[in-house]
């Protein structure tokens, strides 16, 4: 049951942020899921902001995109900036990520730092921990973006990951046996995920799509053709 505290959650539509959010909504009013993106953003080849913009309308919790970039201002200081106002404008207690490693020498407890207080609820987890409880909760994860460098520069694997589903049997087939190269919940950058479904949050929805894999650079992703929001049968 909520306490009334109100909470934000940095939000990208992948599986950890989903997660960060499905932990705290019992504690707190989620009352706002945040998405920073540089000056201009359109979207990112992993997290599509049209996906996200549908996740968040399943779930009922109002989206932002906020911009960072200002000259002659740092990263960091943008964000603190930002922070600072999304806290004033909400009314809220507390700021929650997704989190799972040391990111940019903790970046984000930087960010908040004398500013609100920070919450990473799976910090630190054991990646076959994580991904049994997302089975658990019955989250539909599709890999959206994966990095060939980080796959040991294989395209072939590179492609045969962007496009499939974030189950068991991936889990099992294709993750484990590479367990000694590849962080299992992909935490170092070699995959990433969109939830196209999960029951306690989508109230009753789920996202379809069209689309296939492309190429740019070092990264396959997902080139969405369409998308769009519909009721699970």
């Amino acid at each position: 049951m909520s306490t009334g505290k109100r909470a934000a959650i940095s939000f990208t539509g992948g599986k950890d942020c989903t997660m960060a959010l499905c932990l705290t909504k019992p504690t707190h009013d989620v009352v706002v899921l945040v998405t920073f993106g540089p000056k201009n953003f359109k979207s990112f080849k992993a997290h599509s902001l049209e996906v996200i913009q549908l996740q968040a309308k399943a779930i009922g919790i109002p989206h932002i995109l906020v911009e960072i970039g200002e000259e002659g201002k740092t990263h960091l200081e943008c964000y603190r900036e930002k922070i600072a106002e999304l806290k004033e404008q909400y009314n809220l207690d507390l700021f929650v990520t997704g989190d799972i490693l040391n990111v940019c020498d903790n970046f984000m407890t930087r960010a908040t730092q004398d500013i609100i207080p920070l919450s990473c609820p799976i910090w630190a987890i054991d990646r076959h921990k994580l991904l049994d409880s997302l089975f658990e909760r019955q989250f539909e994860l599709l890999i959206t973006c994966a990095s060939i460098k980080k796959l040991g520069d294989d395209v072939e694997l590179a492609r045969s990951f962007v496009g499939a589903k974030l189950t068991p049997e991936f889990k099992k087939n294709t993750l484990q046996p590479r367990e000694n190269e590849v962080d299992m919940g992909g935490e170092l950058g070699e995959f990433h995920t969109m939830v196209l479904s999960v029951p306690e949050l989508y109230n009753g929805y789920r996202i379809e799509y069209e689309g296939q894999p492309a190429i740019e650079g070092e990264y396959v992703y997902m080139a969405f053709d369409s998308v769009r929001l519909v009721r699970d049968e």
